[in-house]
């Protein structure tokens, strides 16, 4: 039963965490895929120790990645504990959650509790779970393309693709949430479908897998990414390498192979790619670089329209560099790019159409890596990479071509994290293809203890043991279901406050903040809400105002007391005391917040009109110029500056 459950378990994490979004959540996707992941984790890890119990002898296979993943723990350990910001460094960046300690905890307890409990067989079977969703998420995609999302179908019931701000006929992203990650996703998972559709006994099973080919290439062609299409190029050289040579092509099945790649050259032919304009039909013409309007609050894509992304890239990266050599040993910690690079943010940030974006990731993985763990971090994940593809190089001597084609998919996650990042989905696969290439290749060799000498003593110990595991599975699931729900409902406080009802939105935001005590994120906009209560109650209630006023205070203050590096929480720090009309405190605040973001104009311009409106003409002209000097096309600035003059 432990094992069904187990392995179960495996096969819906490959199936559901790539479809699980909601529309309930402040993050549509990457949090509710990162919350049903920590579950599935849950569930594993608790029949495996119920079955270590059972068994009354530890059940774990090595690997060759056990040293180097451990190493790379210990390094991310030692990045939270020197974090400029150690709740972000645990948890993850909020709205992406993915990438913190404890999902990284996670993804390492994936890989031993998979290679400890599953076997060749379900390593295919795994993968066919996955290739299903992957055919889902691609109708998903298609269907967007040509005008019906099934997103605005579930959300509005309308049979168009209006219900999203981004052009998603443009570029589709279907459940992943943005273009490229719904790229680097089915790049991943195209891989093993070639693999079934080459190796498949039957014809009808040739035919299936064909046709699941063309439409994850079709998804695929619809996102026009190009980070993705490099990556999936970069692993068909890998896999077209070894497959000419293999047994199978010896046998003559060059043709199924030829027919395949056939018919990805005619969709490019028909629909154009992420690296080409030419295409046959002009009504299917491939977009060039389409705008994709999201708020500034939550854009961190490079990929807006305006200034080319290559050259924003260059300069996010150079600000990544510079915060290596001012953290060169542990990084700025896990996670904490959007804090850091506000502190090293190149002025020609502001010349660009992007100048006021927060980024949270480097768009680099392995800058990032660099940036946020240092030299320790980026090297142990070296360490991992290089381990997993020596090892797996080793079996072309044995023309393994199921490891062959993990390795392809392999290769195309590494250069297509040359330019973007990982989400959720992406990292689960980067833990557990190793995983599958381990146990479908037999390199797992298995570890005994026996007997466990404290289970083995008495039944009571045993009994007391499982009791123990089952109700921490339980106090597990419940407290990952109360931060989803928290979730829920500070996303609904959110929405009242940009509504303007700040009543309502106190409330909601009360209620998330003691749902998810630790999050600092809720009790800024909390303070911020409370203030805006606050001004609304002044003249019907000033007892209510007043008690309102002082928990936006202790709100505002206990928060940039946990996060005084967050440059976010500054800003609404700023937000919350000119709610409450304090403007000493205001600009105390936001000269805070410019030593934290010294190349930030918006802080300058800011800081002008609160010092106009105080009648510091002189102070205020002086803001306006440094605003002009660190971006000279800054038409607003320039605007007040005349006026002021």
């Amino acid at each position: 039963m432990l094992d069904k459950v187990i392995t179960y378990s495996f096969y819906a994490l490959f199936a559901l965490v790539p479809l699980f979004w909601t529309s309930l959540n402040y993050e549509l996707f990457e949090y509710n895929k990162m919350i049903l992941t920590y579950g599935f984790t849950v569930i594993i890890m608790g029949c495996w120790l119920l079955k270590i119990i059972n068994h009354k002898s530890l059940i774990f296979n090595h690997t060759p990645l056990d040293i180097p993943l451990l190493l790379f723990l210990g390094a991310n350990i030692l990045s939270t504990v020197f974090s400029i910001d150690p709740h972000t460094s645990i948890w993850g960046y909020y709205s992406r959650s993915n990438g913190g300690l404890l999902s990284i905890i996670s993804y390492l307890l994936l890989y031993f509790a998979f290679v400890s409990n599953m076997d060749k067989e379900k390593v295919l079977t795994i993968l066919k779970f996955g290739i299903t969703s992957a055919v889902i998420i691609s109708l998903w995609g298609i269907a967007e393309h040509f005008g019906v999302s099934p997103s605005c179908v579930i959300l509005r019931g309308e049979f168009n693709a209006t219900c999203w701000v981004q052009d998603v006929q443009a570029r589709v992203f279907a459940t992943l949430g943005q273009p490229n990650w719904m790229a680097a996703y089915l790049a991943m998972l195209i891989f093993p479908t070639l693999y079934f559709s080459l190796t498949a006994i039957t014809k009808n099973q040739r035919i299936a897998y064909f046709l699941s080919l063309i439409t994850m290439y079709l998804a695929f062609t619809f996102t026009y990414s190009r980070g993705p299409t490099l990556g999936l190029i970069g692993g068909l050289i890998v896999f077209l390498s070894v497959y000419v040579n293999s047994t199978h092509t010896r046998h003559g099945y060059k043709k199924p192979l030829f027919l395949i790649l056939a018919a990805f050259f005619l969709i490019n032919l028909l629909f154009g790619s992420a690296l080409t304009n030419f295409r046959l039909v002009s009504k299917f013409a491939a977009p060039v670089r389409p705008t994709i309007a999201l708020p500034p609050s939550s854009v961190t894509q490079l990929e807006n329209g305006g200034t080319e992304s290559g050259q924003i890239r260059f300069i996010v990266w150079q600000g990544a560099l510079d915060i290596f050599k001012h953290f060169p040993l542990f990084g700025s910690g896990l996670e904490t790019f959007a804090y850091s690079y506000y502190q090293f943010r190149p002025a020609s940030h502001n010349l660009t159409s992007e100048w006021d974006f927060l980024y949270n990731k480097a768009h680099n993985e392995y800058l990032n890596y660099l940036a946020t763990t240092g030299i320790l971090g980026l090297g142990s994940l070296s360490i991992i990479i290089i381990t997993f593809i020596s090892v797996i190089l080793k079996k072309f001597r044995t023309r393994n071509l199921l490891a062959i084609t993990l390795l392809a998919s392999y290769i195309s996650y590494l250069i297509y994290n040359f330019f973007l990042f990982s989400v959720v989905i992406i990292a689960v696969f980067f833990y557990l293809f190793p995983a599958l290439a381990f146990v479908a290749t037999n390199s797992t060799i298995p570890y005994t203890l026996y007997p466990i000498p404290f289970l083995y003593r008495r039944p009571l110990y045993t009994k007391a043991a499982k009791g123990f595991v089952i109700f921490s599975i339980f106090y597990l699931l419940f407290s990952i279901f109360q931060l989803w729900y928290a979730d829920t409902i500070f996303s609904r406080g959110q929405k009242a406050s940009e509504g303007g009802n700040p009543g309502r939105a106190y409330n909601l935001l009360s209620l998330a903040s003691e749902l998810n005590k630790n999050e600092p994120f809720y009790r800024s906009e909390l303070a911020y809400s409370a203030a805006a209560a606050a001004a609304a109650l002044e003249d019907s209630d000033a007892t209510l105002s007043a008690a309102l006023k002082d928990e936006a205070i202790i709100q505002t203050n206990s928060v940039l007391k946990q996060s005084p590096k967050n440059v976010s929480f500054w800003r609404t720090a700023v937000r919350t005391y000119f709610e409450l009309a304090d403007f000493n405190k205001t600009l105390e605040t936001l000269d805070k917040a410019i030593r934290l973001a010294p190349t930030d104009p918006k802080l300058y311009y800011n800081k002008a009109l609160i010092l106009e409106s105080l009648g510091k003409k002189e102070e205020a002209v002086l803001e306006l110029k440094k605003a002009i000097n660190l971006k000279p096309n800054y038409l607003e600035a320039k605007a007040q500056l005349d006026e002021v003059n």
